[in-house]
Protein backbone atom coordinates (compact mmCIF):
# COMPACT_ATOMS: atom_id res chain seq x y z
CA UNK A 1 0.00 0.00 0.00
CA UNK A 2 1.45 3.37 -0.83
CA UNK A 3 2.13 5.40 2.08
CA UNK A 4 1.77 9.25 1.53
CA UNK A 5 2.26 12.22 3.68
CA UNK A 6 2.91 16.01 3.51
CA UNK A 7 6.83 15.78 3.65
CA UNK A 8 6.39 14.06 7.08
CA UNK A 9 8.92 11.49 5.81
CA UNK A 10 11.95 13.28 6.83
CA UNK A 11 14.19 11.64 4.87
CA UNK A 12 12.58 12.62 1.43
CA UNK A 13 12.02 15.99 2.47
CA UNK A 14 15.42 16.68 3.66
CA UNK A 15 16.89 15.12 0.36
CA UNK A 16 14.49 17.82 -1.56
CA UNK A 17 15.49 20.42 0.69
CA UNK A 18 19.52 19.57 0.85
CA UNK A 19 18.81 19.50 -3.16
CA UNK A 20 17.61 22.98 -3.08
CA UNK A 21 20.57 23.98 -0.80
CA UNK A 22 23.09 22.51 -3.47
CA UNK A 23 21.65 24.39 -6.19
CA UNK A 24 21.33 27.64 -4.06
CA UNK A 25 24.95 27.42 -2.77
CA UNK A 26 25.98 26.38 -6.44
CA UNK A 27 28.17 23.47 -5.17
CA UNK A 28 30.45 21.63 -7.39
CA UNK A 29 28.31 19.22 -9.45
CA UNK A 30 30.23 16.28 -8.14
CA UNK A 31 28.14 17.16 -5.34
CA UNK A 32 25.01 17.00 -7.21
CA UNK A 33 25.81 13.80 -9.62
CA UNK A 34 25.54 11.27 -6.67
CA UNK A 35 22.00 12.32 -6.01
CA UNK A 36 20.92 12.14 -9.67
CA UNK A 37 20.28 8.46 -11.70
CA UNK A 38 23.31 8.36 -14.88
CA UNK A 39 21.31 5.64 -16.42
CA UNK A 40 17.00 6.54 -17.19
CA UNK A 41 17.19 9.82 -16.23
CA UNK A 42 14.96 12.34 -17.47
CA UNK A 43 14.55 16.19 -16.23
CA UNK A 44 12.56 18.40 -17.69
CA UNK A 45 13.26 22.00 -18.03
CA UNK A 46 11.92 24.72 -19.77
CA UNK A 47 14.87 25.00 -21.78
CA UNK A 48 15.88 21.78 -22.19
CA UNK A 49 15.22 17.83 -21.23
CA UNK A 50 18.52 15.96 -19.24
CA UNK A 51 18.72 12.38 -20.24
CA UNK A 52 22.17 11.76 -18.25
CA UNK A 53 24.96 13.16 -16.12
CA UNK A 54 26.88 14.60 -18.95
CA UNK A 55 23.82 16.74 -19.78
CA UNK A 56 23.23 17.39 -16.34
CA UNK A 57 27.19 18.46 -16.09
CA UNK A 58 26.26 20.73 -19.51
CA UNK A 59 23.20 22.30 -17.86
CA UNK A 60 24.76 23.17 -14.17
CA UNK A 61 27.15 24.81 -15.75
CA UNK A 62 25.09 27.04 -18.15
CA UNK A 63 22.65 27.61 -15.72
CA UNK A 64 26.12 29.05 -12.93
CA UNK A 65 26.98 31.00 -15.77
CA UNK A 66 23.76 32.85 -16.44
CA UNK A 67 22.86 33.24 -12.81
CA UNK A 68 24.06 34.53 -9.32
CA UNK A 69 22.68 34.86 -6.22
CA UNK A 70 20.37 32.01 -6.05
CA UNK A 71 18.02 30.83 -3.58
CA UNK A 72 15.26 27.88 -3.86
CA UNK A 73 12.49 27.75 -0.60
CA UNK A 74 10.57 25.28 -0.48
CA UNK A 75 7.08 26.18 0.08
CA UNK A 76 4.57 22.71 -0.33
CA UNK A 77 6.01 19.34 -0.59
CA UNK A 78 3.93 16.06 -0.73
CA UNK A 79 5.73 12.54 -0.98
CA UNK A 80 4.14 9.15 -2.11
CA UNK A 81 6.25 6.35 -1.51
CA UNK A 82 5.48 2.58 -3.11
CA UNK A 83 7.30 -0.23 -4.63
CA UNK A 84 10.80 1.86 -4.14
CA UNK A 85 9.72 4.74 -5.75
CA UNK A 86 8.70 8.15 -4.00
CA UNK A 87 6.31 10.23 -6.26
CA UNK A 88 6.78 14.32 -4.94
CA UNK A 89 5.15 17.36 -5.22
CA UNK A 90 6.38 20.64 -4.51
CA UNK A 91 6.19 24.48 -4.77
CA UNK A 92 9.71 26.59 -4.61
CA UNK A 93 10.34 29.74 -4.59
CA UNK A 94 13.57 30.36 -7.13
CA UNK A 95 14.53 33.78 -7.03
CA UNK A 96 18.05 34.46 -8.79
CA UNK A 97 20.38 37.50 -10.37
CA UNK A 98 19.81 36.98 -14.04
CA UNK A 99 23.10 38.31 -14.99
CA UNK A 100 22.69 39.04 -18.62
CA UNK A 101 19.91 40.83 -17.48
CA UNK A 102 21.15 42.60 -14.66
CA UNK A 103 17.88 42.04 -12.32
CA UNK A 104 16.92 39.49 -10.04
CA UNK A 105 14.17 37.19 -10.88
CA UNK A 106 11.54 35.46 -8.63
CA UNK A 107 9.21 32.82 -9.77
CA UNK A 108 6.95 30.49 -8.08
CA UNK A 109 8.18 27.10 -9.31
CA UNK A 110 5.56 23.83 -9.37
CA UNK A 111 7.61 20.47 -9.43
CA UNK A 112 7.33 16.72 -9.99
CA UNK A 113 10.14 14.27 -8.84
CA UNK A 114 10.08 10.60 -9.16
CA UNK A 115 12.83 8.94 -7.06
CA UNK A 116 14.19 5.61 -6.87
CA UNK A 117 16.25 3.94 -4.30
CA UNK A 118 19.78 2.72 -5.11
CA UNK A 119 19.38 -1.21 -5.37
CA UNK A 120 23.09 -0.83 -2.97
CA UNK A 121 22.23 1.43 -0.50
CA UNK A 122 18.44 2.16 -0.43
CA UNK A 123 19.87 6.31 -0.86
CA UNK A 124 16.81 8.15 -2.97
CA UNK A 125 18.30 9.49 -6.14
CA UNK A 126 16.28 11.33 -8.68
CA UNK A 127 15.11 9.72 -11.98
CA UNK A 128 12.48 12.48 -13.06
CA UNK A 129 12.17 15.85 -12.33
CA UNK A 130 9.42 18.21 -14.53
CA UNK A 131 9.68 21.88 -13.98
CA UNK A 132 5.99 22.91 -14.51
CA UNK A 133 4.24 26.14 -13.71
CA UNK A 134 6.69 29.01 -13.30
CA UNK A 135 4.84 32.14 -11.97
CA UNK A 136 6.47 35.44 -11.39
CA UNK A 137 6.53 36.82 -8.38
CA UNK A 138 8.02 39.99 -9.36
CA UNK A 139 11.71 41.51 -9.97
CA UNK A 140 12.95 42.17 -6.86
CA UNK A 141 15.85 44.73 -8.07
Amino acid sequence: MPETNSGKNPEIREFAQNWFDLLSSHKPVEELLPLVADEGLEMAFPERTLRSHADFRDWYAAVGGAFADQSHTLEEFTATEADGLVGIELTVVWAAEHLAEGHRKVFRVQQSWQLARDPATGAPRIVRYRVGTLTPVGDAG
